[in-house]
């Protein structure tokens, strides 16, 4: 099992995007800077997508 990190976000630190790694190693302000990591990168840019969809969805028609 991979060492995991631990991180606290508190309210002045917001509003931001983080995205904690796969493997449990690496957390990134993805607001702030790019994952590095193609496949990370790639996992990130999912739940991006998948959570702008959700967004739409609670949306009323324009």
């Amino acid at each position: 099992m991979a060492k995991t990190a631990e991180f606290t976000v508190t309210a002045d630190r917001g509003p931001c995007v983080i995205y904690a790694s796969s493997t449990g190693d690496a957390i990134t302000l993805v607001d702030q800077m790019v994952v590095s990591d193609p496949r990370e990168r790639a996992i990130c840019r999912a739940l991006l997508v998948h959570a702008l969809a959700l967004l739409d969805a609670t949306e009323g028609a324009r």
